[in-house]
């Protein structure tokens, strides 16, 4: 990374600015070339400072803009690093991104501003794949989990848990080095419980993942139930808005529609699906498949069941064969239409609770009873019902399994220490937890895992 790269870093299109990004170590005498201050003072000059100015292409004044410098390694790259803002027109800001190309800068890759911020050790790997996260939040959720990460928390966690690993280690390499003499202040039957606490610490935080996929992946959920049951109301309630036609007449969804919600502290990934029921209509009867096949590949199901009426054979039927083939997929049976005469007898009551994991009552058409879906989801995911990540949260399967292998060689090296084995064995299994938390922050990475995390970012950061 020894070239000085640019790129726009704003979204395409017409608006009242638009940010050109320039960093490197030409990123001065690139300068020179492109921006010619209105003062005597140059941007260069005078770092972190707005300097008005003319934007030049091969001499000839295209805009006038301001450039802010930054210099090295106070920056986000650690290099020296240039922001020209310029008007937001779409050919202007091409122009102004020609000039910068012309001056001796070369195009940048996706996410490779940043990738020099995690190379100059500016950002860790984590926080270098939350900024990415941050930048594609489509929900409160999302933005609050990135911005805990993008601002150290998972990396503050992960230094700790090292550290609690370095200390023991630590003294039993001292231990190997001087076995004739009394080293350190540790018992054996302390570092035990040491590398046994760390291991528990390790696990929990192993544990939040679940929460922080459903936050970063978002869970497919899949609304099911038979026609006029209120699927769509509910879909409409949960969107915020009138997503889905409404009617009385049964076999109005014919399609899936999908929409991405924040509800109960996660990402739903939310599909109202047609209702299932025997028909002779050959559409209904694609629509009635393509639910079943939601419901099949979802992480959650919502079975909407009509309280103001008995529970039928299809109903029943559905259920049984669905937990029976999938007893692993979470499901919460919704008793809509509480705002009606109740018809549901308690023994079909008692069986939807026996055959789903969770069971609530709600009004889709009022609202009244939602909170009671919201705990119930919440529950299901260790979530927070406020969106809150006050606390450190792993999001993707890689970093849980380095977590789970940390704790694992932890443990061993507790159970050979109490088995009375050399040191050399603890230490190895000490030393294997310590690599394996620090591969989550990138530290002993491979450049083939680092170059797909970048890959998935947008040009200019």
């Amino acid at each position: 990374m020894t070239n000085t790269i640019a790129a726009v870093s704003t979204p395409h299109g017409k608006g009242g600015v638009a940010m050109i990004r320039i960093s490197g170590p030409e990123t001065r005498d690139i300068l020179e070339r492109v921006f010619e201050p209105a003062g005597k003072t140059a941007p260069a000059d005078a770092p972190r400072t707005a300097v008005f100015g003319r934007i030049l292409l091969r001499g000839q004044a295209v805009d006038t803009g301001i450039c802010t410098f930054y210099k090295a390694p106070a920056s986000y790259t650690g290099e020296d690093t240039a922001e020209l803002t310029c008007h937001g027109g779409i050919a202007v800001t091409a122009k102004c991104l020609e000039a910068a190309f012309a001056a001796g800068a070369s195009p940048a890759a996706p996410g490779e501003f940043t990738r020099r911020a995690f190379v100059s050790g500016k950002l860790t790997l984590s926080e270098a794949e939350a900024v990415g996260m941050l930048i594609d939040a489509d929900t409160q959720e999302r933005a609050a989990l990135a911005a805990s990460a993008s601002q150290g928390k998972l990396s503050e966690a992960l230094s700790r848990l090292a550290d609690r690993i370095t200390a023991p280690l630590s003294q039993l390499y001292a231990a190997i080095d001087y076995p004739d003499e009394e080293i350190g202040e540790i018992s054996p039957a302390q570092l035990c419980d040491s590398f046994r606490e760390t291991a528990k610490e390790a696990r929990a935080l192993a544990a939040t993942e679940r929460r922080g996929r459903a936050v970063a992946e978002g869970v497919r959920c899949a609304v099911v139930g038979r026609p006029n049951g209120g699927k769509s109301s509910l879909y409409n309630l949960l969107c915020g808005e009138d997503r889905a036609i409404v009617t009385d007449i049964a076999g109005t969804t014919r399609d899936v529609l999908t929409e991405t919600v924040s509800f109960a502290g996660i990402t739903l990934l939310l599909a109202d699906t047609a209702g299932l029921r025997e028909s002779d209509d050959s559409v209904e009867r694609i629509g009635v498949e393509r639910a079943r096949r939601e419901a099949e590949c979802a992480g959650l199901v919502f079975f909407v069941y009509d309280m103001s009426d008995t529970l039928t054979k299809e109903e029943r039927d559905f259920a049984e064969d669905f937990r029976c083939r999938l007893p692993d997929t979470p499901t919460v049976a919704i008793l809509n239409k509480t705002d009606l005469p109740r018809a549901l007898s308690s023994q079909d009551e008692e069986f939807l609770s026996r055959i789903h994991t969770k069971l609530c009552t709600l009004s889709a058409r009022t609202g009244d009873g939602l909170s009671s879906l919201e705990s119930c989801v919440a529950e299901l995911f260790d979530s927070d019902i406020e969106g809150s990540f006050d606390s450190a949260v792993v999001w993707n399967s890689a970093q849980r399994a380095s977590l789970e292998s940390a704790a694992d060689s932890l443990e061993q090296a507790a159970v050979s220490l109490e088995g009375g084995m050399f040191p050399d064995a603890a230490c190895t299994m000490a030393e294997d937890a310590l690599s394996a938390l620090l591969r989550i922050d990138g530290r002993g990475v491979s450049e083939e895992i680092v170059s797909s995390i970048f890959a998935r970012f947008c040009v200019g950061k």
